[in-house]
């Protein structure tokens, strides 16, 4: 019931936009006002309950004026341009039973977030001349430069987007700039708290209803005056024409039919994408069902009268603003305007223009947010070049022109790593779909890679490896991760494993790869013709067998070689090494080579390094998730557990993680006390001791913690075992 008093609310709100808009852009396409209003109610009523999207809002697009302008000079009589408009919906109806629609898919991201910033830009600066007032360019039109239809009542003389906003800051009018900032105020107002008061009534509504009501109490002085209101023409059956089914003899018809529906289809499926991405439920429209939703909504707008239809992205942020949950909105929004323009005329035309442009410069402040610009500049140049160009295009030209542009500059880029991507490939077992992503995985895989995804049914298990990926293109990560947002919706359970971006290697670094792994033999054949030369017996020695005073368990960190910065000589050592210098007791490698180390080398001392500046220790004390590692460096997060109190009083984070290093040391040295093999040699022979160091990588001095762990004092009793040395059994002790 909530969802549906919000569907109801936000309804009211887009149709309010609506209506000015339709009426704004039949006036910029040449055409019967009517015909804009019969638009805006099919993309309302027919559209929206054929669409399987749930927010997007169906209606004459400015996007097509010029079209219309173009297509009624050549055919010279509006009937004849209602039969292209029937013929480009059984086009797009085609297009959509034969699968054109996947082809979405192939509108690069930077370009889509470029059009919905660009919307946004666009209606601020249009939509300021009419907050202010200044209603001289009709309401909808999107082109950077006005036509003569563009402009109510006379010539455009050269007016666009620069020029218009500069004129209404000259020509404000004091009632309608009164109505607009209230009205933006209580839009600003809302989304600070008022919508959590009243969840159920967007701010929209309560901005109308306000600029209304001060209209009607300022009085015939200060009011806003009839021209800057909405003005519904009067409906008539005269008013309504139907197509002239002559002129399907007339060639021309079907190239304008054509023209209508690869314009109105681009510019649907662009809108549906779009708003599908900023969906906070994260649903997903099929495009090819959308095609025929819209092509049926194209075939009755003709044979009513109406303008052609497409999804719009400005009404469909609106909205999406408004706090619609499902397409019931689209769908009461036609009925809204439909009543309104056979019952409520007179009350909707007491709604100010303010108001309603208001509403659209608060929802453009939001398409238009800087923090797109800092995502786009944070994914590099192949994002924020075609994304940056896109939106200027848009400004510039109009919707459809700066998309090309947008995508032929991200083409490039694209293009650029073409040559060496290798794909994916698709494996199926049971309710388990395993994706591999090759070497390079490129934009041109995404309309693929989406086919898989959507063909993968409710309830199974999606696996995708990218652990031999070395490139993946932000669009496709960009699939990825709205495909994992929409899984839940679908039952669907996805696994990502190792996707991660990494660098071609070039000849020359292979080259010095090679010649560094060749320099360790050389290194190795002067080392030994150096001890050979002045040691001749060397080498017969050590293969005698070794006898090394010190176990070592060290960190693997390649800066904390142990017999270098120890000072010793090969057979004085026994190394162990690992991340972290960890102790672990399930660690078999670790546990045999310590027993090794006591029972038969009878090594008189243990020696655990760790270092500041150890990796294992940093990634314990991050939040992050490493995968695999984390269930390494748990142990260390468990010291940190322990020693909470010591930690927090150390206010320094650098100081503060040396102490975690030292306390990770030292309960290492107190695991391997633990061990059943240490305390036997302990007991037995008195030896080893263990102790605790830290290497300084800063200084390459060592520090001795002076580990005195004390077997009786220092560690719990369940630790502690007796031996009969007889039959060598540990025996829990009494």
């Amino acid at each position: 019931m909530a969802d549906l008093k919000k569907d109801i609310a936000a309804s009211v709100a887009v149709g309010l936009v609506a209506i000015p808009l339709c009426l704004g852009i039949a006036h910029a396409s040449g055409a019967p006002l009517i015909s804009g209003l019969v638009a805006g109610m099919t993309g309302g009523l027919v559209v929206g309950s054929l669409s399987k999207s749930q927010l997007s809002v169906t209606g004459p697009a400015a996007g097509l004026t010029t079209i219309v302008l173009a297509a009624l000079a050549t055919l010279k009589s509006f009937p004849a341009f209602l039969t292209a408009v029937f013929l480009s919906g059984l086009i797009q109806i085609a297009f959509g039973k034969f699968r054109v629609g996947g082809l979405s898919r192939l509108f690069p991201s930077p370009v889509i977030r470029g059009m919905l910033s660009a919307i946004g830009l666009i209606l601020i600066m249009k939509q300021f001349p009419h907050l202010v007032g200044f209603d001289v360019e009709s309401m909808g039109v999107e082109e950077f430069s006005d036509t003569d239809k563009d402009v109510e009542g006379g010539p455009s003389g050269g007016l666009n987007t620069f020029r218009l906003v500069a004129l209404a800051v000259s020509s404000l009018e004091p009632g309608a700039l009164l109505i607009g900032v209230l009205s933006m105020l209580v839009l600003f107002a809302w989304d600070w708290g008022g919508n959590r008061r009243f969840p159920t009534i967007p701010g929209s509504l309560v901005a109308v209803a306000l600029a209304v009501t001060i209209n009607q109490l300022l009085g015939p002085g200060l009011a806003v005056a009839g021209k800057h209101l909405v003005r519904i023409p009067e409906l008539s059956p005269d008013n309504f024409l139907h197509p002239d089914w002559s002129a399907l003899q007339n060639p021309q018809v079907y190239l304008v039919a054509m023209t209508i529906a690869l314009v109105a289809s681009v510019e649907s499926l662009l809108s549906v994408e779009a708003l599908d991405r900023l969906d906070p439920q994260h649903r997903s429209t099929p495009p090819n069902d959308e095609l025929v939703a819209q092509g049926v909504g194209n075939v009755i707008s003709g044979l009513l009268g109406g303008l052609p239809v497409t999804a719009v992205i400005i009404r469909g942020s609106v909205n999406l603003a408004a706090g619609a949950t499902s397409k019931r909105s689209a769908i009461m929004h036609g009925a809204w305007v439909l009543i309104s323009a056979l019952a409520l005329r007179g009350g909707i035309n007491s709604i100010p223009l303010a108001a309603l442009a208001a509403v659209l410069v608060h929802t453009g402040i939001k398409m238009a947010h800087p923090k797109n610009l800092k995502e786009m500049a944070r994914r590099g140049l192949p994002q924020l070049i075609p994304y940056v160009v896109t939106v200027t295009a848009i400004l510039f030209t109009d919707l459809l022109v700066g998309i090309c542009v947008g995508t032929i500059v991200s083409g490039c880029f694209i293009l650029r790593n073409l040559h060496v991507a290798k794909g994916f490939s698709v494996r199926k077992s049971g309710f388990i779909t395993q994706i591999r992503l090759h070497q390079e995985v490129t934009f041109f895989h995404k309309v693929r890679l989406s086919g898989v995804l959507e063909s993968i049914p409710p309830g199974s298990v999606v696996e995708v490896d990218g652990s031999e990926a070395r490139f993946i293109d932000h669009d496709v990560l960009d699939l990825l991760r709205l495909y994992k947002d929409q899984a839940t919706n679908k039952k669907i359970e996805i696994i990502f494993g190792g996707i991660a971006l990494m660098d071609s290697f070039s000849d020359k670094q292979k080259a010095a790869m090679q010649d560094e792994y060749e320099r360790l033999l050389r290194n190795n054949q002067a080392w030994v013709e150096d001890h050979g030369k002045n040691d001749p017996e060397y080498f017969e020695r050590m293969a005698v067998g070794q006898k090394p005073t010190f176990l070592f368990v060290g960190c693997s960190d390649s800066r904390v070689p142990a017999e270098v910065i120890t000072g010793t000589e090969p057979g004085e050592l026994f190394v162990h090494r690992n991340i972290a210098n960890v102790v672990s007791l399930h660690d078999m490698n670790l546990m045999s080579v310590l027993q090794y180390s006591v029972e038969h080398l009878v090594v008189p001392h243990i020696i655990v390094c760790g270092h500041y500046g150890c990796g294992g220790v940093r990634a314990a004390l991050s939040s992050h998730s490493f995968g695999l590692i984390d269930n390494w460096v748990h142990p260390i997060k468990k010291v940190v557990d322990e020693n909470q109190a010591e930690l927090a009083a150390i206010s320094d984070a650098d100081l503060r993680e040396r102490r975690v290093i030292e306390l990770h040391v030292l309960a290492q040295v107190r695991n391997i006390l633990k061990t059943p093999v240490v305390q036997r040699s302990i007991a037995k022979l008195g030896i080893p001791h263990v102790h605790g160091w830290v290497y300084d990588l800063t200084t390459g001095q060592i520090k001795d913690l002076k580990a005195d762990v004390n077997l009786e004092d220092d560690l719990h009793p369940v630790f502690h075992y007796q031996y009969d040395f007889q039959t060598k059994t540990p025996v829990g002790k009494n």
